[in-house]
């Protein structure tokens, strides 16, 4: 879970009590949101920096231990039950600060989940720096192919999805003849994916796991959406998603895939985090790496390698991130590939004929546009179209013109255009015989009066071409909402049908909510929510708590019966005490036994240079002495 959506969940007043607690204990004083604070890596560091060994253990257990950051209670108090009161004392200011934030299920079981930011940027500090790679062996081939990329294999699904009518099953599924042709578009493949042990992955059927990944990414990004038995496009979100950079794109798609395809053991986080910051275009050690992690404490299984490759590297081999070579001593090397964060400034090439070849780094925005009144095909890494007589006069029949077609083909091409292929559309364009019905939307006014008021008005004249009578005209869609706000601008109140307003109503709900995916993968924390609170500063350490104030903060001597009380419970939570022998002498250490020895009470007081003797009557003053991490 990420920090945004932890810290809304959480009162102004609490906000404001992690505000000062992080101005208390690290110092920093500025107007941002919690939110903004616990997400910037800066704030990460001075924590680690300043943090004392009870929040370093914590946070280690929180790094390497957790399933995605996440503890159940039950779960916490048995991996902390050997060092309960350092852990007790480390996780309490750690959600003091916010780094660590309090969940419970339906009112009965708590637990503690540490926000996903938070987590990586602590990742950083405990990982060692990145070494400069060793140069690798020569690598031979890898057994299995790379695909072309995971945003070409969206866009293919994308041009489908667009161009064909693709119905639904009365289960929400996709029927297998459309399942087959949207298969073949893509580069992912079986081989790709056939090591996953994540369910409900695990139990999809092997041979269509490919296209429900890559429908599912594509549902998660808001791309597309099931209405009405039909699986549609969100334009809107489309032509978003095709105005991304390179970077952006690649980087939305890693994070998606990184939190629903990862498995959820600690190391895993650590492990996609490691690959995230290493260099592109080097070789990368597998064995190296795992060792790397094992060395910064995360707990690796005895298959770690064998996991990685099948669970993790196959899959971003098959999304088009990485390549993967075998050295001929069998170590498995990998790198990025950096082809799909490359700037996409190149243009394609276009022969007299009509032939087109788009290299890889095309700008998407302008294949998309080309493909409108142009078939598309994926030729390896390439695509290919040939310009054809049928699409393209569709597309003039939608509203298009030849002039459109001509400057699209002319300003992503990487030379002149040859004359040929405008020529070419021309005849084409003369040729068209299409017939296309179009949607239009009827505006009727209250009496012929008011039209007429309507004609006076200069900045209604481009609305009033298609008037069909003396109270009602028509207009595009596209012209709905100007004319819509223009009426508002005006002081008049139109008033917009229910079907069409419905219709409208729902569109924007889909496209501005984030859609679930194609399949749920459970999460730890599925069924918890953040709850509210801010913990005292002495919760989860109620024995020390309880102590009274006079045996930690006074140096005093003590009736005999009271001494020993003391000293038996110093001794019972572990905390050191001071006293003053009745000659003068001082000591600091841990009691370790308070028994009697031949009529009279004795004392074994435990000190760092070794354990001392003394009978209680020789004692003249004493405190217990709190740990400075307890205030």
């Amino acid at each position: 879970m990420r920090v945004q959506q932890c810290v809304e969940y959480l009162s102004h007043s609490t906000r404001q009590a992690m505000r000062d607690e992080h101005e208390k204990r690290l110092g920093i004083r500025d107007e941002r949101d919690v939110h903004v604070r616990l997400a910037d890596p800066a704030f990460a560091a001075e924590v680690w920096k300043q943090a004392s060994e009870p929040e370093r253990q914590a946070i280690r257990l929180f790094v390497t231990s957790s399933a995605r950051g996440f503890f159940r209670k039950r779960e916490w108090d048995r991996l902390s039950a050997k060092n309960h009161r350092h852990l007790a004392v480390g996780l309490n200011r750690l959600r003091r600060l916010g780094l660590v934030l309090t969940v419970r299920k339906m009112w009965s079981e708590i637990g503690y989940l540490m926000p996903r930011e938070v987590r990586e940027h602590l990742t950083c500090c405990l990982l060692p720096e990145a070494e400069s790679p060793s140069p690798a062996p020569k690598t031979l081939p890898y057994y299995i192919t790379a695909g072309r990329g995971l945003h070409l294999d969206l866009f293919a699904v994308l041009l489908f999805i667009r161009d064909n009518d693709v119905p639904l099953t009365q289960k929400g599924g996709l029927h297998r003849r459309v399942r087959q042709k949207m298969a073949a578009l893509l580069s992912l493949d079986r081989s790709h994916v056939d090591g996953w042990k994540l369910p409900p992955l695990a139990d999809e059927e092997p041979d269509g796991l490919p296209l429900d990944v890559v429908l599912d990414v594509a549902l998660r990004l808001g791309l597309v959406r099931p209405q009405e038995k039909r699986l549609v496009l969100a334009e809107r979100r489309v032509l978003q998603w095709l105005d991304m950079t390179p970077e952006q794109s690649w980087e939305q798609l890693y994070e998606l895939a990184a939190e629903q395809y990862l498995p959820h053991e600690g190391w895993w986080d650590a492990l996609a985090l490691w690959m995230k910051r290493s260099p592109l275009e080097q070789w990368h050690s597998l064995d190296s790496m795992l060792r790397s992690l094992a060395e910064a404490g995360f707990a690796l299984p005895d298959e770690a390698k064998r996991r990685v490759v099948d669970e993790w590297l196959h899959l971003l081999l098959g999304f088009g991130w990485i390549q993967l070579g075998t050295a001929a001593d069998g170590a498995l090397y990998w790198r990025w590939n950096s082809l799909p964060r490359l700037p996409r400034e190149e243009g394609w090439f276009v022969d007299p004929a009509g032939g087109i070849t788009i290299p890889p780094l095309v700008p998407l925005q302008a294949v998309w546009a080309l493909s409108r009144f142009c078939p598309l095909a994926f030729d390896g890494d390439l695509l290919r179209g040939e310009l054809q007589a049928k699409p393209l006069q569709a597309f003039l029949a939608a509203g298009g013109t030849e002039r459109q077609a001509v400057e699209t083909l002319r300003q992503s091409c990487a030379h002149p255009l040859p004359e040929a292929v405008g020529q070419l559309i021309a005849m084409w364009g003369k040729n068209a015989r299409q017939i296309q019905l179009e949607p239009l939307v009827r505006v009727r006014t209250a009496h012929p009066g008011l039209l007429e008021e309507l004609r006076q008005i200069e900045a209604f004249q481009p609305y009033l071409q298609m008037v069909i009578s003396p109270t009602d005209f028509l207009v595009t869609p596209a012209q709905e909402a100007n004319l819509l706000a223009l009426f508002r601008a005006y002081g008049y109140e139109p008033q917009a049908g229910a079907p069409m307003r419905e219709e409208r109503e729902a569109a924007d709900s889909t496209e501005d909510v984030p859609a679930a995916g194609l399949f749920t993968v459970d999460r730890p924390w599925d069924g918890y929510a953040v709850e509210n609170t801010f913990p005292d500063q002495w919760e989860g350490m109620p024995q020390a708590a309880a102590l009274p104030k006079m045996w930690t903060q006074h140096f005093q001597s003590y009736h005999p019966q009271t001494l020993r009380d003391l000293l038996q419970r110093a001794r019972e939570l572990e905390l050191e005490v001071q006293l003053r022998l009745s000659g003068g002498q001082m000591w600091e250490g841990i009691p370790r036994q308070v028994a009697v020895e031949m009529g009279y009470w004795h004392l074994t007081l435990e000190e760092r240079s070794g354990k001392r003797r003394c009978r209680l009557d020789e004692i003249d003053r004493v405190r217990i002495l709190l740990p400075d991490y307890l205030y």
